[in-house]
């Protein structure tokens, strides 16, 4: 009899234990693994920089970071998220992960259904980073009204004098603003996304009126994204019936369009920022053309922030010597057109690639005494030399050393 109830006891213990843990259990759709957190932080910046709701975490039985863009109670759920992941973006190595993941940034629970628990251990990859993510820009605007301002590239961002209202209206107003934390207007954009599927919607100048139609079921609600280089990114979802629900400092204008607004928190001394749309031609230190855009961020970040000192961290991918494509005497900094070959290590070629990047800084009116430069080379590549992710290593890094 004793020993029967000493059994139970410990079932009824184990049972306890087996059902917390139970209901601690989530279901991550994980894109990257890292043993360094900072590399997961930087893999994390990147998948957002392609327009993915992304966190990372723990896991402490393989002292792993896990990079995700979902984190859900329905595995279900989870498995739809894979599939559209395999089919229509860069990461096809995506897998899910059942368990537990502590610290880092955590994404808030998808799904409030009770988790089913599934126990595997887990082949660990990184996603491939190149090609980009296949974006199917979609006009976010009604196109028979000549006063809607329709979805434009990064790079076309200018002063304009405000759009009327559309005498039609298919969908609902918008107007968005973007200040700095101390009333300081900004020029910007705002870019609609589909978090699920990674794609962009459109993208919207500030003091225009934008007729932006109803979100689909699968992109509801309205994300909406900001962010400038020098600035912290901002996400806002709405509901897009009510804007005011969630977005308590949104209002109807005088035209019935709702107006939001948004206030960018600068960075500060420390800050790291990963210059993610700067990318380069094959063993290169010449950029590819839509670098340009991002570039000119930077020029606009340290005028609007004369004050602000910067270190640029050149990196590259593999540690052997190369050819390298360098810029020549005209500077074609976003063109073969006029380089010269030369031959150089690892360092040498993150070292030129710093060096470009303060050079058009410097072409641009920025005196040279407010930019350092250091070159890596190699030591801090985040993915292996030769695999689908390599493309990550060859990037410019921009520290904050004074502001």
């Amino acid at each position: 009899m004793k020993k029967t109830l000493i059994r139970s006891a410990i079932i009824f213990v184990f049972a306890l234990v087996s059902s917390f843990a139970f209901a601690q259990q989530h279901h991550y759709v994980v894109v990257g693994v890292f043993a360094v957190e900072v590399n997961a932080q930087k893999f994390t910046g990147y998948v957002r920089s392609q327009r993915f709701s992304a966190g990372y975490g723990l896991y402490k039985k393989q002292k792993l970071y896990y990079v995700y863009v979902m984190k859900t109670a329905d595995r279900s759920a989870a498995q739809v998220e894979l599939r559209g992941l395999h089919k229509d973006t860069e990461f096809k190595d995506a897998w899910i992960f059942s368990g537990i993941l502590e610290g880092g940034e955590d994404l808030p629970l998808d799904s409030p259904e009770p988790p089913v628990v599934e126990e595997k251990t887990p082949v660990v990859e990184e996603p491939p980073v190149t090609p980009p993510v296949t974006r199917d820009t979609v006009a976010a605007v009604v196109a028979d009204s000549a006063s809607v301002v329709k979805a434009e590239p990064k790079d076309s961002v200018g002063e304009e004098a405000p759009a009327t209202p559309p005498a039609v209206i298919k969908g609902k107003l918008f107007k968005f603003t973007i200040q700095t934390a101390d009333g300081k207007p900004l020029k910007g954009e705002i870019h609609n996304v589909d978090f699920r599927r990674g794609r962009e919607l459109g993208t919207y100048k500030t003091n225009q009126y934008i007729d932006i139609p109803r979100p689909s079921a699968r992109a509801n609600p309205l994300s909406l994204v900001c962010g400038i280089f020098g600035y912290k990114e901002i996400v806002k979802m709405l509901d897009y019936d009510n804007p005011a629900y969630v977005e308590t400092t949104a209002f109807q204008d005088g035209n019935g369009a709702w107006v939001i607004s948004y206030q960018l928190e600068r960075m500060k001394k420390g800050d790291v920022s990963v210059m993610y749309h700067v990318t380069f031609y094959k063993d290169a230190v010449v950029m590819l053309p839509p670098s340009q855009a991002e570039m000119d961020e930077l020029v606009s970040m340290m005028t609007d922030n004369p004050e602000y000192k910067i270190k640029i961290h050149g990196h590259c991918n593999g540690t052997n010597s190369r050819k390298i494509i360098a810029i020549g005497p005209t500077k074609n900094y976003f063109s073969t057109k006029g380089s010269q070959e030369i031959t150089g290590n690892a360092k040498e070629l993150s070292k030129l690639r710093a060096q470009a990047v303060q050079n058009y800084l410097i072409d641009h009116g920025i005196d040279k005494s407010r930019t350092e430069i250091f070159a890596w080379g190699a030591q801090n590549m985040l993915a292996p030399e030769n695999s689908p992710s390599a493309k990550l290593n060859d990037r410019i890094e921009i520290e904050i050393t004074a502001d």
